[in-house]
This record gives C-alpha cells, sequence and structure tokens, in this order.
C-alpha cells in the first residue's frame, strides 16, 4: 500500500510541475468529445488531505480509441469499483484516434470543479481541452473523463497532463506518448 501511496504521489507531483508550466491563455479548448464516470470510492468521504484538500488527480493513461471503453464496473472478476480502458499505449501515428483517460478521487471536496488534459510537444501546447462538471464534484467520488482526439500532427515527445481544480484546489498528473 505504502508503495502505491509513493508512486502515486510521484505521478501527482510530476502532473503539478507540468500542469504550472502551461499558462491557461496558451491551453485553448482543441477537444470536444468528452465522457464522464463516476462511482462511488471504496474509501468513501475521508478527512481532507491538507496538501491536496480532498481533491487529487491520481493516473492519466492514452489509449487507442476503443469501441465500449473506458466503462465502469465491466471488467469481470475484477471485484467493484473497476474500470475498463484503452489498452494504454506510448508510441503512436500522427492522426491515430486517441482516448486520454484522465482519472481523479474527491475524498473530502464538495463543489465546482473542471477536469482538463493538456497536450504538450517541448513548450508548444498541442492539444487541450476541458470539462466543467455541471453539478459539480461530490466528497466520497471518483471520477474518470476520457477526452477522444486525434494524436498530434507534429511528431515527437508529448508529454500528456491530466488536470483537475475546484475552488482554490488544484492538482495534475502526466504520462508521455512518442508521436511518429
Amino acid at each position: 500500500m505504502q508503495k502505491r501511496n509513493v508512486y502515486t504521489l510521484s505521478l501527482m507531483t510530476a502532473g503539478l510541475m507540468a500542469f504550472a508550466a502551461v499558462t491557461p491563455a496558451r491551453a485553448q479548448n482543441t477537444v470536444t468529445n468528452v465522457r464522464v464516470i463516476s462511482m462511488r470510492s471504496p474509501a468513501g468521504v475521508i478527512a481532507p488531505d491538507t496538501k491536496y484538500a480532498g481533491l487529487a488527480e491520481t493516473n492519466v493513461s492514452v489509449g487507442i480509441e476503443t469501441p465500449g471503453v473506458p466503462c465502469g464496473n465491466c471488467v469481470r472478476q475484477a471485484g467493484t469499483p473497476n474500470v475498463g480502458l484503452p489498452w494504454p499505449v506510448f508510441a503512436v501515428g500522427s492522426g491515430t484516434p486517441l482516448t486520454v483517460s484522465t482519472w481523479f478521487e474527491s475524498t473530502s471536496y464538495t463543489g465546482p470543479c473542471t477536469a482538463g488534459i493538456i497536450l504538450k510537444q517541448g513548450a508548444t501546447v498541442v492539444a487541450a481541452g476541458t470539462y466543467p462538471f455541471p453539478g459539480g464534484c461530490q466528497a466520497g467520488y471518483v471520477y474518470g473523463v476520457f477526452f477522444n482526439l486525434p494524436a498530434p500532427s507534429t511528431t515527437g515527445f508529448t508529454t500528456v497532463i491530466g488536470t483537475i481544480s475546484g475552488g482554490a484546489n488544484k492538482s495534475g498528473g502526466d504520462t508521455f506518448i512518442n508521436v511518429q
């Protein structure tokens, strides 16, 4: 358990550093196809995390867009809650249809929140999107937000950043793909 927490913290820290390097004016909304899953957290509502105020990005993955996934509680014999995701990829062809999955947990935060993604090649934002939750986030829930978009037309190493913000809270996580 402690090993998983350290891994999650390192992903969140890397994401926060990447998120801090992007100015809102540069991250234009270029993604329009968004889906959402929410499910009760197995931990339920817990005491607020003082660093993330109960709202934290936990995972970002990139896979080839696949019919039927992402889906919630759809993986047979996996126990619940569970999530079916497209198989993660790390090298993709330019223009390949992708699903960027970004997950976060609201352990004790209830209020307005917005999930987002940013794809960067070096300092250049090549794609970005946001999803403001119409009813906000609820404490004790896990959320998955899935952005479908084509891989960037420019090739090279690409940082994929997932973000969540609510009130004064901001958190991020990241992963990478190589666009060929």
